[in-house]
């Protein structure tokens, strides 16, 4: 009930901030010789104090493949599974940040949303270069991923 109610407040805020914030620009996508652009899954975090995995240890492997039509593939490897999910990004830059807007296809378990029914998935870029999961802001894994090519 406590974590339905902080959840709820969670999101309420969000709108009200998203509401009285001035009309953003139309997300643009980066230049197109920036593409393709690679993105593998370096760092996962959880939400308890020193639970960091790297590598090896991390449950599984993971990238992002953005292409310069604005396309992206996300894949997936667990074990001997592969899973895959498609759709297309737009970077957008807000007044915190930049961030890639992902709009999945079709539903997907690879969606890293704070929505269950949700198609979208937002990425900020950060600063020291790693493209990270806003995910954790609800209780899900904090994900970081470099650029490999």
């Amino acid at each position: 009930m406590k974590k339905s109610l902080l959840c709820c407040l969670f999101f309420l805020g969000l709108a009200a901030a998203v509401a009285c914030r001035k009309a953003s620009p139309a997300p643009e996508a980066a230049p197109a010789a920036a593409y393709p652009q690679t993105w593998q899954l370096v760092e996962m975090t959880g939400q308890l104090v020193g639970s960091r995995r790297t590598g090896a240890d991390l449950p599984w492997q993971e990238t992002y493949v953005f292409r310069a039509d604005g396309t992206f593939l996300k894949t997936r490897r667990h074990g001997a599974q592969r899973t895959e999910a498609r759709g297309t990004f737009a970077v957008q830059d807000l007044p915190d940040g930049r961030y890639a807007v992902l709009v999945y296809a079709a539903a997907s378990p690879l969606i890293g949303s704070c929505t269950a029914t949700a198609l979208t998935e937002t990425l900020a870029f950060q600063a020291d270069g790693t493209l990270a999961s806003t995910w954790q802001a609800c209780d899900g894994p904090g994900l970081a991923y470099q650029h490999v090519n």
